[in-house]
């Protein structure tokens, strides 16, 4: 997997942490698969943490998904691209997220490791890539569709 030849920029979330997260995260979704974003980012505001690192341990220590019925939703690589930026690019969704406008999915990796970071809007129409993501190019990119 070829890393863009700049160096990260980010330290990444601690695994044991992320680890840590995820038992939290279980107790949230009462043996369900899926979790409500008011109810991690509650979590998050509880325990002094960004929102952020728990979406990203939602993808990366357990198997749930944040639940959404919005028909647009950003996937964010939240694996290595959390060393160029991906936290900031989801702390910077949970706002639109949170308010139903876009669904908010974490995944270990888009294969687009090269542009880190990455994500990408998938909607009725498709599939766009945004690599590398600015959350500048981000908005851009939901107020177009």
């Amino acid at each position: 997997m070829p890393m863009p030849a700049q160096p990260p920029t980010h330290a990444e979330i601690d695994l044991g942490r992320v680890a840590a997260m995820g038992l939290e995260l279980d107790e949230l979704a009462d043996g369900g698969d899926r979790v409500e974003l008011a109810a991690v980012v509650e979590l998050a505001d509880d325990r002094g943490r960004p929102a952020s690192h728990y979406v990203a341990a939602i993808a990366l220590a357990t198997d749930l998904r944040i639940a959404s019925t919005a028909k647009l939703e950003l996937v964010v690589c939240a694996g290595n691209c959390q060393r160029y930026g991906a936290l900031d690019v989801i702390e910077h969704a949970i706002p639109r997220a949170a308010a139903g406008a876009i669904a908010l999915r974490a995944v270990t990796c888009l294969d687009r490791c090269a542009h880190a970071p990455a994500c990408e809007l998938r909607g009725p129409a498709g599939t766009l890539v945004l690599a590398p993501v600015t959350t500048a190019a981000l908005d851009e990119a939901i107020a177009a569709l």
